[in-house]
């Protein structure tokens, strides 16, 4: 398997266009709520005779897999893990793609038809996806198999997002990924209650128990998407997959932790003494950053949608876990000099009196963000603050910690000077914190007022595009692209109208016409000049980085503020989102393609990350509450802390945080029991809500 990088491409695409008006055109803008262009809207129906055509409930034989508008690509990997979630979980996942629900019309009635004609049970679980009316449907036979709850769980966390991405691979991949959730999947577990403020101080003096394993020699080389992918070379071959698997992701996500820990050490040493004396200790913690960035990479490779044979999977299993000691050796040995070098245990007491000092600015902080925080919040839909959601809980819970950690500090200082650090320690990460969450706010606001100002010269320059394919169309006898911009220029309407109003989310409105404009570029390419090509290509691109800088921007400081809640897989999507950014603002002006192509996969690699980081942060809370209310305190901090110092300690994970996609398996079988007969399931109201997403 060496020749991967050029379908990884063309994996990456969008689905095709079906219709005059392709699925695509829209996929953002169904996303959010200001615009929502439902089925039978202006924008659909301009098609004309080439509207989606209806499909009736079918029979469906020999697969689990039926896909009608050719919506899914390559099945292999999905249908090796549908087999794998029915031996695993005896759960039989169907996935169904369709152009639109009729006869009948309802999505929820189309799917229970579905299930009685193919005779499914309790055991079946269903998704239906109308690609071109854009709507799904998620169901299982029976609520036994998955919960009302979990169902839509399961849709509204996994699956919808990517369907509001136009992924719908990815958004089948998603429903395996959530079924195991629901099923007891996939998530690390912290134990907040049996470790108290004397683990936070254990860890905040430096106590860090990671163990080296020995380095192999002569390991796999970087890889890159332009270059073939490493010869499989397998290795410890006695480890089972799986175990491998979990070291992996525990290694990464240790060595991530204890990297991040070390960052911050070199942030306090450089308040304390200057840029001069902390810069050797810069490079040491590039370096770690590179093996981060090359272990990420790795990661990806075992999460995409490409199968892996298992040496291949081995091969890279194994240099994330070397690569990961390594960071975790590097950043340990940064830490420990970087805390020599302030010698706390002997100015203690000058760093708790200067750390009191600077209380009261950290309150203001507090106060200055949290008033922001709350402006932003009238003018702004909640999916617009999605990465910086919590934030007012979260300052309030680091401030708790900070003060009360203090105070610790200072009634110690003199009795028990060891103790006593390790609670200044607490305190100081909490203050950095404080100041973190602050410039995510700041940095969240200032993209929103950008995207907003912007949004009124793309949309003029959107009409002026859409204007010059009713030109084109007209002169040229056109109907195909009449009909298209006609679709869009009804859309543009919505979104000039939502783009005045408030609150609303211009993120996502620039990210509409983004799409728009991308569609529309497709259609005209060959009617256009060579250099109206060029300038509606930049422009694209221009909007397009736009977008996937502040995606990537704001998911970054959503998971780097909450680190104790994240897993592996999150923190391999952003680290390739920055990748995939960088490589972006390089290319833009020597190759405005690729550069493209590039920012689009930055752009869905920060918006996976954003949604499983919530995910992760919304399990974290659960489990730290009980189920309970929400009245933190102090313990929202602590709980990720806690969770960052059994990370850096290398435990709290029991399960596996990778991918096994190139594994094959037969298990499952069609679940009978007769819908009709009573041995069927109940099929209930199921996950999915059926509108538009």
């Amino acid at each position: 398997m060496t020749n991967h990088a050029p379908a990884r491409y063309s994996r990456s695409q969008r689905p095709r266009l079906r219709t005059v008006v392709g699925a695509t055109a829209l996929a953002a803008g169904l996303s959010f709520a200001p615009v929502v262009a439902p089925a039978g809207s202006a924008f659909f129906t301009a098609a004309g005779p080439s509207a989606a055509q209806a499909a009736d409930p079918m029979q469906i034989t020999g697969t689990r897999i039926y896909d009608t508008t050719n919506s899914l690509g390559n099945t292999s990997t999905l249908s090796s893990k549908i087999s794998a979630l029915s031996k695993k979980h005896n759960v039989d996942l169907h996935v169904v793609t369709i152009d639109k629900f009729e006869n009948p019309s309802g999505s929820q009635a189309w799917t229970k038809a579905l299930a009685a004609k193919n005779n499914w049970g309790s055991a079946d679980v269903v998704l239906v996806i109308a690609t071109e009316s854009r709507q799904a449907y998620f169901l299982a036979g029976s609520t036994k198999t998955l919960s009302s709850d979990q169902q839509t769980k399961v849709y509204q966390n996994y699956i919808k997002p990517k369907l509001q991405n136009s992924d719908y691979s990815g958004a089948a991949l998603a429903a395996v990924e959530g079924i195991e959730a629901q099923k007891g999947g996939s998530s690390s577990s912290v134990v907040t209650g049996v470790l108290g403020v004397g683990a936070v101080a254990a860890v905040g003096g430096g106590v860090y128990a990671a163990r080296r394993r020995k380095r192999r020699k002569n390991a796999p080389q970087q890889n890159t998407y332009n270059a073939p992918r490493p010869v499989p070379r397998p290795q410890v071959p006695e480890i089972p997959l799986e175990e491998l698997r979990t070291r992996a992701g525990s290694a990464l996500l240790q060595a991530d932790t204890t990297m991040s820990r070390a960052k911050q050490e070199l942030e306090f040493a450089r308040a304390q003494y200057g840029d001069q004396q902390v810069a050797r200790f810069e490079e040491e913690i590039a370096r770690a950053e590179e093996l981060m960035r090359r272990s990420f990479q790795r990661q990806q490779l075992l999460t995409d949608s490409i199968p892996d044979t298992e040496a291949e999977q081995r091969a890279w299993l194994s240099e994330i876990i070397d690569n990961s000691q390594a960071v975790a050796r590097i950043s340990q040995e940064q830490d420990a000099q970087l805390a020599q070098m302030r010698d706390l245990e002997q100015q203690a007491p000058q760093a708790i009196a200067a750390l009191n000092e600077h209380l009261p600015q950290v309150r203001s902080t507090v106060a200055e963000c949290s008033a922001r925080y709350a402006q932003m919040k009238e003018r702004y839909l909640p999916s617009a603050l999605e990465p910086i959601s919590k934030t007012a809980a979260l300052l309030e819970s680091n401030l708790a910690l900070c003060t009360d950690e203090l105070q610790k500090a200072q009634q110690l200082v003199d009795t028990n000077r060891a103790e006593a650090v390790a609670h200044l320690r607490s305190a100081e990460e909490a203050s950095a914190q404080i100041l973190a969450l602050s410039n995510a706010v700041t940095n969240r606001n200032n993209e929103l007022n950008a995207a907003q100002e912007a949004l009124s010269t793309d949309l003029l320059s959107i009409q002026r595009d859409v204007a010059e394919a009713k030109s084109l169309a007209m002169s040229q006898g056109r109907s195909d692209l009449a009909a298209v911009a006609a679709g869009m220029e009804a859309v543009l309407g919505q979104v000039t109208q939502s783009s005045t109003a408030r609150p609303n989310d211009p993120l996502a409105l620039a990210n509409q016409l983004r799409q728009l404009s991308s569609e529309l570029d497709k259609s005209m390419t060959e009617m256009r000049a060579t250099r109206d090509r060029s300038r509606a290509a930049s422009q694209t691109l221009d909007r397009t980085l736009r977008s996937a800088h502040a995606a990537v921007t704001g998911a970054r400081g959503y998971i780097d503020n909450r680190r104790g809640a994240v897993g592996p897989t999150t923190l391999t999507a952003i680290s390739e989102a920055e990748r995939h950014l960088m490589n972006a603002n390089r290319m833009r002006n020597s190759n405005p393609l690729e550069a493209l192509n590039e920012a689009n996969m930055a752009l869905q690699q920060a918006n996976d990350a954003q949604n499983r980081a919530a995910r992760e942060m919304g399990q974290f809370s659960e489990r730290s509450s009980g189920g309970g209310g929400n009245s933190w305190g102090s313990d929202l901090a602590k709980g990720l802390l806690l969770g960052a110092i059994l990370n850096t300690l290398g435990s709290g994970s029991t399960h596996s945080w990778g991918s096994s996609s190139g594994s094959s398996s037969s298990g499952g079988g069609w679940s009978g029991g007769g819908f009709s007969g009573g041995g069927g399931g109940d099929w209930g109201s199921g996950g999915g809500d059926g509108g538009s997403f």
